[in-house]
């Protein structure tokens, strides 16, 4: 539970899910090891098999189980009408999150009352492409939905689109948005296992080609993050859930 003691104000991470319960406790670990402590994760899981197990006597870990199926963007709405903290963090459950990012992210949001109108994103971070066991580099230039951070109040004015896919390029779409950009590459790591729903750039192109274009990160991933957790992921083969479930993703402004 959060208490005033801890330091700094209340960010509540929401996190979607659905069918995913080997990538969902590696996703609560990384909040669990956030060198910023106050902060709760709010899960909503709509999948089978339900992931409360991977949730469940976790300090400030919180499980919403949905009894019927919704779409990403309702999951994310429904999540932060649920949480107790006036910054909001999205959290997706197959990606990498260092344990430094939710410190880094705050650290860039404005102070009030410009914060409102603001949107805190990275704009460069690792790609794992599942197979390949070495990191790319994405470059600079983005806005990956993985990890906005936002406040209440913004996301009130014009909350995510009830929508299976594209729900953080229509909440980019829909807002009034002064973004903020981190640059911090080795605290964020995209996950492409295979079975993402997303699968085209707007050119058409598939994202996987794509990004298959950037250079691979000049330190091993087993550097970046730790033995224990690139042996998670150089363990992942193309189109195979280590949840044996659907799988659903962000969606990300490219350059």
């Amino acid at each position: 539970m959060y208490s005033e003691t801890m330091d700094g104000e209340l960010v509540s991470c929401i996190m979607a899910t659905a069918g995913r319960p080997a990538f969902v406790r590696q996703a609560v670990r990384y909040f669990l090891r956030q060198t910023y402590r106050a902060a709760e994760l709010v899960v909503v899981d709509d999948g089978v098999p339900p992931v409360a197990d991977a949730c469940a006597g976790l300090e400030r870990v919180r499980y919403l189980r949905l009894d019927r199926r919704a779409s990403t963007g309702a999951k994310l709405n429904l999540g932060i009408q649920a949480a107790r903290g006036g910054l909001l963090q999205k959290w997706d459950d197959d990606d990498y999150y260092h344990p430094d990012f939710l410190r880094t992210a705050v650290a860039h949001m404005p102070p009030p009352p410009d914060r409102d109108h603001c949107l805190v994103a990275w704009d460069c971070f690792l790609i794992l492409i599942a197979g390949e066991r070495r990191l790319r580099a994405s470059g600079h230039g983005w806005t990956i939905g993985n990890t906005f951070l936002f406040t209440r109040k913004f996301w009130a004015r014009a909350p995510f689109r009830d929508l299976a896919r594209g729900s953080d390029w229509w909440f980019l779409r829909d807002q009034q948005v002064v973004l903020v950009r981190v640059c911090a590459p080795e605290q964020c790591m995209v996950v492409r296992h295979g079975q993402n729903t997303w699968t085209d750039m707007r050119s058409g192109e598939p994202v996987d080609d794509y990004l298959r274009r950037f250079p691979f990160h000049d330190r091993p991933g087993c550097d970046v993050m730790g033995a224990e957790d690139w042996a998670f992921y150089e363990s992942l083969e193309p189109g195979v859930s280590p949840a044996g479930g659907p799988h659903s993703r962000t969606t990300v402004t490219t350059p």
